[in-house]
């Protein structure tokens, strides 16, 4: 429901909803350690859609997936 850089809309649905569901970061994320800090500051998901191929090498995959579960985040993997 959201353009992917709506940080407001995505915080207030976690705010809302993030207990019950996961508010999954795609692409406001693309897999990005530093989107995903800023979205953390934000609050503004709590799981992570880990592409390895829209990131640009195995090693930042690896730090956007230990980013992520280091607070807590649900992490999906895509099979592409």
């Amino acid at each position: 429901p959201f353009d992917q850089d709506h940080w407001e809309g995505y915080t207030e649905i976690v705010k809302e909803m993030g207990d019950a569901v996961q508010i999954v970061g795609d692409d406001n994320l693309v897999t990005n350690p530093k989107r995903i800090a800023y979205c953390k500051e934000r609050k503004a998901s709590n799981a992570l859609l880990l592409k390895v191929n829209q990131i640009g090498s195995i090693t930042e995959a690896i730090t956007a997936y230990m980013d992520s579960v280091a607070d807590g985040w649900g992490v999906m993997v895509s099979h592409r």
